[in-house]
């Protein structure tokens, strides 16, 4: 990648990579399990929208140079798997963006805050 990536995002593209590597060759749970914190990672770090590659881009890269045969062997998989875990990080990114509404009131952090004690 062409930016410097801190630790953690690094670490997190990594992971994502090597399941969806485990997925090509035999087992998806795992990426199931995993995937969905490791995409909420990346969302809170900003990385979708800093990136100059798509996150999905990304991956895939690493995908190809981590268990090269199997991704080449097997690019369809791997697009649709990339597709596929693209959606739920634009819908991840969605979710995280919305601000309350202006109509909905303000609650209390905690008890204290809510009583006079």
């Amino acid at each position: 990648m062409d930016q410097e990536l801190n630790p953690q995002t690094d670490q997190a593209l990594n992971e994502l990579a090597m399941l969806i590597c485990q997925a090509l060759e035999n087992d998806g749970e795992m990426l199931v399990e995993r995937q969905d914190g490791l995409l909420k990672t990346l969302v809170m770090s900003g990385h979708t929208w800093k990136s100059e590659r798509t996150v999905m881009e990304e991956v895939e890269r690493r995908v190809k140079d981590q268990c090269g045969e199997s991704a080449m062997h097997r690019g369809g998989a791997l697009t649709s798997l990339t597709s596929q875990m693209g959606v739920k990080l634009q819908s991840l990114a969605r979710w995280e963006s919305k601000s309350p509404s202006e109509g909905t009131p303000s609650k209390p952090a905690n008890i204290s805050s809510a009583t006079d004690a």
